[in-house]
């Protein structure tokens, strides 16, 4: 028995000498050690591992997934940034929103750069250049076969672009939407732009970054590619109840109801027949519902409640339409571009600011009203507006935009407000026999190329010849030859 004993100890001693040789930062137990943490479901801490072993064995496979096993667990919200996936060395993504055991993401950055489609079919043609290519090349190329098994099928497709309604909805401003990018050249939306060679997209220019151009740009040409797709998750732990949703129709409306949230979502066909529509109270509007509102019939919009309501991009683009009465109380003006025919309009007392591209190419808008203290124009907010003659600036307005008032050659004068501080570049740029009245109170802290055309490489643009009218002794005549062209014409009154 002690001679049972004795081998006993050395047993244990030689076990623990050996346990003590185990060098537990070698890359072999550390491997071993996270595939038991994937095993064991605790995958926040196996992905850590993995990704500490820098490549070894297949740890960077297992670490994807792990990382899909984590999100699948449904413990994220909208907001947040995860990691899926690795295309080109791009892996960060956006929920944007989850419902239920479904999360709907997106890509932090611009992942390449594709033609939306060659053949002008638009984004509902199964031939699509841009979403075969997503849901081919991209798909297998960015994604494991565990990744791709959790990324949820929608209409026949895995990976889509946002549309317009989706980057109005999930951003919160231009900022917000805005990428990283190298070139001017912004991203693909998967909306029809105004024309049938024309795709939707967010831009990245400088001036617009961020904002969503409806107007779009030619389909053939290489733009950004943002993808969108939807994964499971776990709907418990998500704590996202799935949304229950209907669809009905109320007089000449597709209403959505989603919860307690009701959506204006389109047109029914006799609505599509109307020239007169009268939006219904108490409902929201996150895009344009297109096809009606650019129909040949309708010739005015009106809101049923005088209450504020973001209209968002309702009427952009909208070909026939000539009258927009906006609700008393409005204080958020949505956007109005590309709305040819569009005479006149009358913006509320509540609004404070003309936001972005606002009125640009309304290339038949005559008469602006502005109710209220205004107190900002943003940059191109009138740009194209060929036609604009009526206009009475607030005196409240302290900043008017890059190329505000661009190309309004109808524009024949124009009294800038008294409490006007910043000018930005080229805001009259391309007018034509342009008067400007300068109030005797205004004095500017920032005008640099205010009153100057843009430079081209393939043609000399010629100096704005501008009438600017000042009262004498004031800042605008001590000042003069600072702020405006040398081919400005100086009078006093």
């Amino acid at each position: 028995m002690q001679r049972l004993k004795s081998v006993l100890l050395v047993i244990a001693i030689f076990s623990t000498m050996l346990c003590s040789c185990v060098d537990k930062n070698s890359p072999d137990y550390r491997y071993d050690r996270a595939v038991k943490l994937m095993d064991s479901g605790k995958y926040a801490e196996a992905v850590t591992e993995f990704d500490s072993l820098n490549g070894y064995k297949d740890s960077a496979e297992l670490s994807r997934k792990a990382n899909a096993r984590l999100l699948n667990t449904g413990k994220v919200k909208a907001g947040d940034i995860i990691r899926f996936g690795d295309y080109k060395g791009h892996t960060n993504w956006r929920i944007l929103t989850v419902n239920g055991s479904e999360a709907y993401i997106t890509t932090v950055d611009v992942v390449d750069s594709y033609p939306f489609d060659g053949s002008w079919s638009g984004w509902e043609d199964k031939d699509c250049d841009i979403k075969l290519w997503l849901n081919d090349k991209y798909l297998n190329a960015a994604f494991t076969d565990y990744e791709r098994e959790i990324i949820v099928e929608k209409e026949g497709i895995k990976v889509f672009l946002l549309s317009i309604e989706e980057a109005y909805r999930y951003f919160k401003d231009n900022e917000d939407r805005a990428v990283s990018i190298n070139d001017d050249l912004g991203y693909w939306l998967r909306n029809k732009g105004i024309y049938s060679d024309h795709a939707a997209f967010i831009c990245s220019d400088p001036v617009g970054k961020g904002s969503i151009d409806e107007y779009g740009g030619l389909v053939y040409l290489d733009r950004g590619v943002r993808p969108a797709l939807w994964i499971k998750i776990d709907a418990e732990n998500s704590g996202a109840a799935k949304a229950e949703e209907s669809i009905t129709e109320s007089g000449y409306f597709f209403l959505k109801k989603s919860g307690s949230e009701v959506e204006l979502i389109g047109l029914t066909k006799e609505g599509t027949k109307q020239e007169n529509l009268v939006i219904p109270a108490g409902v929201k509007i996150f895009g344009r519902v297109v096809d009606g509102f650019a129909s040949e019939s309708l010739k005015s919009v009106s809101f049923e409640s005088d209450d504020d309501v973001d209209y968002g991009y309702l009427v952009a683009g909208s070909r026939s339409l000539e009258k927009i009465k906006l609700p008393a109380k409005l204080t958020k003006l949505g956007v109005h571009s590309n709305i040819p025919k569009l005479r006149e309009i009358v913006i509320p007392e509540g609004v404070r600011k003309i936001p972005f591209n606002c009125f640009n190419n309304d290339e038949n808008l005559e008469t602006v009203e502005i109710k209220g203290k205004l107190t900002e124009i943003d940059a191109m907010a009138f740009s194209g507006c060929g036609s604009l003659k009526n206009i009475k600036l607030p005196d409240s307005v302290t900043s008017i935009g890059t190329a505000a008032f661009q190309s309004c050659k109808s524009l024949g004068e124009i009294t800038l407000p008294k409490d006007l501080k910043n000018l930005e570049e080229y805001v009259f740029a391309y007018s034509e026999k342009l008067t400007i009245t300068v109030p005797e109170e205004m004095q500017l802290e920032k005008w640099d190329k205010a009153f100057s055309q843009p430079e081209s490489e393939d043609y000399e643009v010629p100096d704005l010849k501008l009438t600017v009218r000042v009262k004498k002794g004031s800042w605008a005549d001590q000042h003069f030859d600072e702020v405006f062209t040398a081919k400005s014409v100086k009078e006093y009154y």
